[in-house]
């Protein structure tokens, strides 16, 4: 016969794990956010470019004030072009895409490509 507390271990466990994927990813930079799809792209005025991407980043400052589920990519990136390209490869192709994030701000430094 089953004990009460070996029922509820599995249920326990089973929330625990329902609760770690509901959560939105944290932007606790310097770091790399989990493995995710870009939702939107926003080219900024002075060059740079906001990434939103799913499931959502929190306490981000982006550079043109779209809200903290925004990374940013500075204009002064040596990389853009190449950061650019691979953010909109995965927003047009779905494709999973991992950012490295510089600072708590959510500044993009790098970015990984995935199936």
């Amino acid at each position: 016969m089953r004990t009460r507390a070996s029922i509820r271990r599995p249920v326990l466990r089973g929330m625990a794990v329902l609760l770690a994927i509901s959560l939105p990813s944290f932007a606790q930079g310097p770091g790399w956010t989990v493995t995710s799809t870009v939702t939107e792209v926003v080219n900024t005025s002075n060059g740079g470019m906001d990434v939103r991407l799913s499931p959502d980043l929190t306490g981000c400052t982006s550079q043109s004030n779209y809200g903290g589920a925004f990374a940013s990519v500075y204009p002064s990136h040596p990389g853009i072009d190449r950061i650019k390209a691979d953010v909109l490869v995965a927003f047009t192709t779905g494709a999973h895409i991992a950012l490295y994030l510089s600072d708590s701000m959510c500044t993009v430094a790098e970015t990984r490509l995935m199936q």
